[in-house]
């Protein structure tokens, strides 16, 4: 039984930034579908792509989804030359969740922030003013721009659509 409706989104709007927002996903099919996401965003991004992803919004996964998101962020290791992710400073149990999946993904060149201006700091020693600037808008943004329903994956209104 799902617990709630699935939503995520990936994409690269400016320059080697890719954007990546997980609010929640219920099933390792589910991840599946943010993986194709980030596939999609890396391709346009190219090798040297930088990730910055706003988890906010997360909360604890199923045990299940986090060892499908193992899967997914060591896939994306070989896509990235910095990941950011920002998480939530109030979810202490989420923010284990992370480290741990972090550390089982082995890549030192991916980290996990609870505010956002170390986070920009970081990314920034490798992103250009452009990419910089999308950055900060993207994690700054608290309503999605119509711009950001589109590419956002709703997967209960493909399960009904089938």
């Amino acid at each position: 039984m799902l617990g709630r409706e699935a939503k995520f989104s990936a994409e690269c709007r400016v320059g080697r930034l890719v954007e990546a927002r997980l609010d929640w996903l219920n099933t390792p099919d589910e991840v599946a579908e943010f993986v194709r996401a980030m596939q999609a965003a890396f391709a346009k991004a190219g090798p040297t792509s930088v990730i910055c992803a706003d988890w906010r919004a997360a909360s604890v996964m199923p045990p299940d989804v986090g060892d499908a998101l193992i899967g997914l962020l060591r896939r994306g290791n070989k896509h990235f030359t910095r990941s950011a992710v920002l998480l939530s400073g109030t979810s202490g149990t989420l923010n284990l969740q992370v480290e741990r999946l972090f550390r089982e993904a082995g890549n030192e060149h991916r980290r996990a922030f609870k505010a956002t201006s170390p986070m920009l700091q970081w990314i920034a020693e490798v992103l250009t003013p452009g990419e910089l600037q999308r950055a900060a808008d993207f994690l700054h943004a608290s309503v999605p721009l119509a711009s950001d329903i589109a590419p956002r994956h709703s997967l209960s209104a493909e399960r009904k659509a089938r």
